[in-house]
């Protein structure tokens, strides 16, 4: 290799290296600016901008109809995103009521590109057959999955979701098999790049939800 080769491979791996680090540093930026402007433009008391978004990790689930549910599913198309489990004696009706009164909403004013997930927590007890007309009492639309107790913490737990067992009460404090969950009851937002951007807390007004989201949307 001549001598001015020689000096020119250096300068051309400074030069890519600079270009890496300041399209790095512009998409830092831009992405900082999207979330301090959405910060402004949404009631925080209805939906909590999540300052740093978090990525939805990569999952395998299994929908009610058998099919597989991944990540890529999420990609697209804004998810109204839900964990909790058919037994549940009163939050999770609640909370599917609101999203199917939200679902109508958005119907309404022809909203395109959105979906809405409930993930059941409870595998043991939550078959195909039962998730399918659980959530399809709400709304025919509501997608459902679940999977092992591995697959599941998998998915939630970058995302802050969780939950646990607690063992009801029986005379004479016999052994029971039956439980309820204590579980997250916030509803995620997902954008269509799989990145949760904000949270629903309860209790969940549809009309200011469905507000919020179309505050959302427009400032993409």
């Amino acid at each position: 290799m001549s001598e001015p080769s020689r000096q020119s491979a250096p300068v051309a791996v400074v030069v890519f290296l600079v270009l890496i680090v300041a399209m790095s540093i512009a998409v830092y930026l831009k992405w900082q600016r999207a979330n301090v402007d959405l910060s402004t433009v949404v009631d925080q008391s209805v939906m909590r901008v999540i300052p740093q978004a978090i990525p939805v990790p990569e999952f395998t689930l299994t929908r009610m109809d058998g099919k597989p549910f991944e990540r890529r599913n999420l990609l697209g198309k804004w998810t109204f995103l839900y964990f909790g489990y058919t037994l549940c004696p009163d939050v999770c009706p609640t909370e599917l009521t609101a999203l199917a009164e939200v679902a109508e909403l958005l119907r309404k004013e022809g909203v395109q590109s959105w979906q809405q997930v409930f993930v059941s927590v409870d595998h043991e007890r939550d078959t195909p057959e039962q998730l399918a007309k659980f959530v399809t009492y709400f709304d025919p639309k509501i997608i459902g999955a679940t999977g092992t107790e591995a697959e599941l913490r998998q998915m939630a737990k970058p995302l802050g979701v969780g939950w646990e067992k607690a063992s009801l009460p029986t005379a004479n404090d016999a052994a029971s098999s039956s439980y309820l969950i204590n579980h997250t009851t916030s509803i995620l937002l997902v954008s269509p790049d799989a990145t949760v951007i904000g949270v629903y807390p309860t209790p969940h007004d549809p009309k200011a939800m469905v507000d919020v989201f179309l505050k959302v949307i427009n400032s993409n």
